[in-house]
């Protein structure tokens, strides 16, 4: 595993949607079939103006009775608000769940091996008491893990990892054309499709 780093980020965030209707509110809401998403499936997608043009983007997974959105933590509040605007009579709980989770990014040579996921976007499967999936934009870009914040990250050190700077993860993110939310697309003025979201599995 001499080649598989992990990068605990300190700018991501996580949203929890949880409620019987959680799946068909956010259904309407972003650009990605969100009935897709399993817990051996995660997703990524964007949320939008009424225009079309990029407010958020985000990965989905499905944990327990909840789905969890991981975003750009800087700008989760706003994201957060504009959902709770279309809750309306929808039996969800939308909650900010940031202080739960340690999120990291894996990647290199052995990473998804260390992990024990197939080299497959979007294969999801639980990891110390937490969830593990690979990138659903790519699966050269290695994987992401949520950590339950009791735990701690010393999971990942265990499964032979190695901790690395986020010019490390950037360098691989950026070698691969994967956009990192508002650095590198204008909110409401960037359309998906000039943003490779189809490519990347952003668009249903």
């Amino acid at each position: 595993m001499a080649n598989a780093y992990f990068h605990v980020f300190d700018d991501r965030g996580v949203i929890r949607i949880a409620g019987e209707d959680r799946a068909t509110f956010l259904q309407g809401l972003v650009s990605n079939d969100v009935l897709k998403v399993t817990p051996e499936k995660a997703g990524y997608g964007a949320f939008l103006t009424a225009q079309g043009k990029f407010l958020h983007d985000f990965f989905l997974i499905e944990t327990g009775d909840a789905l969890l959105i991981e975003t750009a933590a800087d700008r989760l509040d706003d994201f957060f608000r504009k959902l709770r605007m279309y809750k309306l009579r929808s039996k969800v709980e939308i909650s900010v769940d940031s202080d739960g989770w340690i999120i990291a990014a894996v990647f290199g040579s052995g990473a998804l091996d260390a992990l024990d996921l197939p080299a497959e976007r979007g294969a999801a499967s639980a990891f110390a008491e937490g969830i593990a999936f690979v990138d659903p934009r790519h699966a050269d870009a290695g994987a992401r893990v949520l950590l339950a914040e009791v735990t701690g990250g010393g999971a990942l050190g265990a499964a032979g990892l190695m901790e690395t700077d986020r010019d490390a993860y950037d360098r691989r993110r950026v070698s691969l054309g994967l956009p990192d939310g508002s650095r590198d697309m204008a909110v409401e003025k960037t359309v998906l499709l000039e943003a490779g979201f189809e490519e990347l599995g952003g668009v249903d």
